[in-house]
């Protein structure tokens, strides 16, 4: 079975940050909101700036003329920043393994911090993004250690970099903070998943057993669909 694993690469120029997301505050009416708000109009306006020019999250990432080849990864090499060494990169897989009107989805990966420096060549796997052609998120989800080769981190670990997501510097620009800023806007979403997905991996042990990171009977251990007009109206409300 092929594996989602990142590829070294590509980097980008530094960009404005998005807002740090805040825990817990997904209604609408306070101060404490207005990140999420500002993400939120950021994550639209960019969905409607490509559909005015006829595209999409997806297809930023092609070369002009390309199309779509399945399990390969675009753009190519996959993007980094180079102030924060997050990475992503998307792609799709065969026609039976995707769900519904998804197109493909983009993982996104944060780099193994030890005593608050980059260790090289370590990631993480922060998230998974479903989106449809059009470029809507339709689906969150997280993997098995097996699927992206990652280093394993856990939940309390990894929900710490949705404080301030980084993919901010990599290329395409545009494409990076779209996902910047949906990861600030699903923020407490993500990190339910996260925590989901290590109880889901535990079971009824009091720790994961790492034979589980190698169980190919279990490749996303946690998912939820997503609905962005509706989340949107949430925050408005």
């Amino acid at each position: 079975m092929q594996r989602c694993a990142p590829r070294t690469g590509r980097t980008g120029s530094a960009s404005s940050r998005p807002p740090a997301a805040r825990r817990g505050a997904q209604g609408g009416g306070t101060k404490a909101n207005a990140p999420l708000r500002r993400a939120a109009g950021a994550v639209v306006e960019q969905i409607a700036a490509w559909a005015g020019r006829g595209e999409s999250a997806p297809s930023r990432l092609l070369v002009p003329g390309g199309e779509f080849v399945e399990w390969a990864h675009y753009p190519q090499p996959d993007a980094v920043s180079p102030t924060s060494g997050w990475r992503f990169f998307y792609h799709t897989h065969s026609a039976p393994q995707r769900l519904g009107d998804e197109h493909g989805h983009f993982h996104i990966f944060v780099p193994l911090l030890r005593r608050a420096r980059r260790t090289p060549g370590l990631f993480s796997h922060l998230i998974g993004i479903t989106v449809d052609a059009r470029g809507m998120p339709l689906r969150l989800f997280t993997t098995n250690r097996w699927v992206t080769d990652e280093t394993w981190q856990d939940a309390s670990s990894l929900e710490k970099h949705l404080r301030r997501p980084g993919l901010h510097g990599a290329e395409p620009a545009d494409v990076a903070r779209w996902l910047d800023n949906l990861l600030v806007l699903f923020a407490v979403d993500i990190a339910a998943l996260l925590h989901a997905r290590d109880r889901r991996l535990a079971g009824s042990a009091p720790a994961i057993d790492p034979r589980r990171f190698e169980d190919h009977r279990l490749r996303l251990p946690s998912q939820l669909h997503v609905n962005l007009a509706r989340r949107v109206s949430r925050i408005d409300g």
